[in-house]
């Protein structure tokens, strides 16, 4: 039908394509061929395998624009996000500027735009060799938080506390970033903005990996709410609207990762989509409002932000297992939980023979519970409650 509306998604996504479709749109689906999701092929009218830095990939896209203009072009990935900007500027279609989606991607960009916005006055410097981090570390003080530029994941981050405790940075395709470390419970911030106009729809509660002075900062869990009184919440909700303005964000989802410090919240960093981890089924959940639901009425009806439908819970919780290192022997008790009152969804593939990795980043996790009650604490204490109830023998 030549009404229907097009839409260009680059990097795929079940649920972002289900709710385009269901809006009666068109998808022209573009992904890199090594990782593209080949049961999305049948849902596009068309799918682009290309290297998103191809340099015929936009001439391609203009050719299509222009026999049956695009609407839209949305990305959920991290990979896809600066991709879909450069095609939509490319195209004249409405959304967010290159720029503004680059300095979300780019740490040490978004650090520069708040200093020079007055917003935030945290230090940030690339380093390149221990060296340069004790340099930081003797200007700024300890502890001190060393990151991929571009990084994702928690992959690579490392606190060096001492002066006596700094090591190279790991050899990879990117830069490192020293920055101070913010102390305090670490949340972050789900909104949805439309024409400048910000909504926090939700905020999320972190529990990480404290028990693992390697690595502390893998996220093993999350709950919806937080677990913070209304004075900080409000205070949190006027900050990131502050912080969205500054960083020229107007439109779409945000998923802001912020410390709660002594002195105020202060943002680690921000992305231009849904969080991961499940974070947009908890804010479902606990509050009724739908995320994807919200971006795709934007971007092809531009419906504003509705009222959220009554809630089945008040809260929602997701927990990772996180057992040690080892081959598995055998998994034990998985059925037992799976339909517990309250458990949404139980996913733990591991089977005898698989080895289980040191828990280094959120790519080595292995398997998870999502449960939802009438609190934050029951939601999380029925989450822990299915994580030690199951038995993972490893050898």
């Amino acid at each position: 039908m030549a009404d229907r509306q097009q839409v260009v998604v680059v990097g795929g996504g079940p649920g972002l394509c289900d709710r385009i479709r269901l809006l009666g749109a068109d998808i022209t689906m573009v992904d890199r061929p090594a990782g593209y999701d080949p049961s999305l092929v049948p849902v596009a009218k068309r799918t682009v395998l290309s290297e998103y830095d191809d340099p015929s990939l936009i001439p391609l896209l203009r050719a299509l624009h222009r026999e049956t203009p695009f609407s839209a072009v949305l990305s959920l990935t991290e990979q896809g996000l600066l991709p879909a900007a450069r095609i939509a500027e490319e195209l004249g279609v409405p959304g967010l500027p290159t720029e503004v989606v680059a300095r979300t991607r780019d740490k040490f960009a978004m650090r520069t735009r708040l200093r020079d916005e007055g917003f935030s006055t945290a230090a940030c410097s690339v380093v390149r060799s221990a060296a340069d981090v004790r340099d930081f570390a003797a200007e700024h003080g300890y502890p001190v938080i060393v990151k991929p530029r571009h990084g994702k994941g928690s992959e690579h981050v490392a606190c060096f506390r001492r002066a006596e405790d700094v090591v190279e940075p790991p050899v990879i395709d990117d830069d490192f970033i020293a920055e101070p470390f913010f102390p305090g419970d670490e949340v972050s911030v789900e909104a949805f903005s439309s024409a400048g106009e910000h909504h926090v729809i939700a905020i999320t509660g972190k529990i990480t990996q404290d028990d693992d002075p390697a690595n502390p900062f893998v996220e093993i869990g999350h709950v919806v709410p937080a677990p913070v009184g209304p004075e900080t919440a409000a205070a949190v909700a006027a900050y990131v609207s502050a912080f969205l303005d500054v960083m020229g964000i107007t439109d779409g989802c945000t998923h802001t990762e912020l410390r709660l410090t002594p002195s105020g919240p202060e943002v680690v960093e921000t992305h231009t989509r849904v969080g991961g981890d499940s974070i947009p089924t908890l804010v479902r959940q606990a509050t009724g409002y739908d995320l994807l639901d919200l971006l795709v009425d934007w971007s092809l009806r531009r419906a504003r932000s509705r009222r959220p439908e009554p809630a089945a819970a008040g809260a929602a919780a997701i927990r990772y297992f996180t057992p040690p290192p080892g081959r598995v022997l055998d998994v034990g008790g998985v059925q037992r939980w799976q339909g517990l009152p309250g458990v949404l969804k139980l996913h733990l593939p591991l089977k005898a023979g698989d080895r289980v990795p040191p828990i280094r980043d959120s790519r080595t996790r292995v398997g998870y519970v999502l449960a939802t009650s009438s609190s934050a604490e029951q939601a999380v204490e029925l989450c822990r409650r299915v994580v030690a109830g199951v038995r993972i023998e490893l050898g």
